[in-house]
């Protein structure tokens, strides 16, 4: 014991003051990184505001060390809206949709875009968006939303690198929609499956929605029957185009093959924004997931009631079950009862879709968004899309016979007859009282695009899928056919000046182009 107490009376404390007064910097960042990092997130978990401050204090403790920009890159803006007011982005906000490079530097949310914002009353201020991500993939190109608060009468809008200036197009968001539920319909590219616009149109206005559909390419006698239906208030054709880069340097990355599945998650966000302070409820589909609310008359009170029973959730999400599918060869013998009254289904569900107010969500991705926390969102049980995935050709051919699926007779999934009636009387009204019968007449009665372009995307990465890749439909052998064109978006494309770190491109002048053949 006499021993111990020597060597404590031996030991010199004033060596670890000194130690620990040359090193309280040190101790001190690492105790609040613990802070931070560890600690409050324990005692928060659930706390949005809380998160986002946390996450803001968090870039600031390590934005000297990570996040300088690494690399010059071009980024391609899609669109940009302004808001006077907007109930979730606050008063005279700007979104705009971008594709950006992920290479840029290291976490593309917390990259320092600098915008000049000028109005009609000659004032102008500098202003940083906050960005948003969404992408799952590997691919270079990633969707991005830039959202920031600007000026009253917004006039002009600039970018600015600190030694040059471009300036960006901007448009109005909505202030009014079709109806109060919006169904935004992913890129439909080479498309000819008109039998699923059919039913999915008739469907959605029997339950009080509005298809939003974006097209890159697509049959040109399918168009003209879309347009039939556009004039008759059953869906909104919008652009969605292949990406130029007007002016591009050598080691510029060309973006529609450098862009998860053709950027289908920026069609979403675009389609949010254009929505968001018009539509009541907004879901994200695909041309061949149709939905039919159950126990419910309407999309409205469906959605209603499930905000109702979770006032918490933010995004619901419903899974999809595939069902047998025999398409028509005229649209005269289009069937509802035959289409949706039987119980043929696949016993297992497919990853689903999402369905949201507008004013919940400020991004998108294909699937669901990945900036909503996860005890926000729920996975509804209480209905599911119905998704015509596989359509058999009136001829009897299965156009995918590689890969069939294991269809089971489930009565529990059965539609009443009562429901489908209704819709069947509205497509008989409607081809007795439009230009439809006529336009119809030249339709394709067989897929030929289908098949193929299915075939590419099961070989490339459906097969096998490969962790760290890019899936994308570029590069997909699309063989033309002898009296089969295609109606293709088209623009006029602009490249703004060089810019450090990052070159924006952008389009103008949105069109529609017929052209001899059919490209993706």
């Amino acid at each position: 014991m006499t021993k111990i107490k020597r060597q404590i009376n031996n030991f010199d404390f004033r060596r670890i003051k000194i130690l620990l007064k040359k090193w309280n910097v040190v101790i001190y960042f690492v105790l609040i990184l613990i802070c931070f990092y560890f600690i409050i997130p324990i005692y928060f978990p659930n706390n949005d505001k809380m998160n986002l401050w946390l996450s803001s204090i968090k870039y600031y403790l390590t934005y000297p060390i990570y996040n300088e920009s690494l690399t010059k890159t071009d980024a391609y803006i899609i669109n940009t809206y302004y808001y006077p007011k907007s109930s979730s982005l606050g008063e005279n906000a700007i979104g705009m949709i971008l594709l950006m490079n992920r290479n840029t530097q290291r976490d593309m949310t917390k990259y320092r875009m600098k915008l000049i914002a000028s109005n009609s009353s000659h004032q102008s201020v500098i202003v940083t968006p906050k960005f948003l991500e969404e992408s799952y993939s590997s691919c270079p190109y990633i969707n991005m939303v830039a959202m920031v608060n600007t000026l009253p009468n917004l006039n002009k809008l600039e970018i600015f690198d600190g030694e040059r200036k471009m300036e960006i197009p901007f448009q109005m968001g909505k202030t009014t929609a079709p109806a109060s539920v919006i169904i935004c319909i992913s890129p439909q590219f080479v498309a000819e499956q008109w039998q699923l616009f059919v039913a999915h149109a008739h469907v959605a206005r029997k339950f009080g929605g509005h298809l939003h559909m974006y097209v890159t390419s697509i049959i040109d006698t399918f168009f003209d029957l879309v347009q039939e239906y556009e004039r008759l208030g059953y869906v909104t054709i919008d652009y969605w185009m292949r990406l130029k880069l007007a002016n591009s340097s050598v080691d510029s990355v060309e973006p529609n093959l450098h862009s998860e599945l053709r950027n289908q998650a920026g069609a979403q966000s675009d389609c949010l924004y254009q929505y968001k302070e018009a539509a009541a409820f907004i879901t994200f589909f695909d041309l061949d997931d149709i939905f039919i609310p159950r126990g419910y008359d309407s999309y409205f009170d469906e959605f209603s009631a499930l905000y109702e029973l979770h006032p918490n959730i933010l995004t619901f999400q419903y899974t999809k079950r595939e069902t047998m599918v025999y398409n028509k060869a005229k649209i005269e013998d289009i069937n509802f009862e035959e289409l949706f009254g039987h119980t043929w289904f696949v016993n297992e569900e497919d990853y689903g879709k999402v369905m949201t107010k507008p004013g919940n969500l400020n991004s998108m991705w294909i699937h669901e968004s990945w900036n909503i926390p996860t005890n926000r969102h729920h996975v509804s049980k209480s209905n599911y899309i119905i998704h015509m995935q596989k359509p058999v050709d009136p001829d009897g051919t299965d156009p995918v016979s590689y890969r069939m699926s294991n269809f089971e007779m489930l009565e529990s999934m059965q539609l009443n007859a009562s429901t489908l009636i209704p819709i069947q009387d509205d497509l008989e009204r409607v081809l007795k009282s439009s230009n439809i019968s006529m336009t119809a007449e030249d339709l394709p009665n067989k897929t030929y695009y289908f098949p193929i372009i299915y075939r590419c995307y099961y070989e490339k990465f459906y097969k096998k899928p490969k962790k760290d890749s890019c899936p994308n439909g570029e590069g997909c052998l699309i063989p033309q056919r002898t009296g089969t064109n295609c109606i293709h978006s088209d623009a006029d494309f602009k490249s703004g000046p060089e810019m450090w770190p990052i070159t924006y491109h952008y389009h103008v002048n949105s069109k529609w182009s017929r052209t001899k053949g059919c490209h993706a």
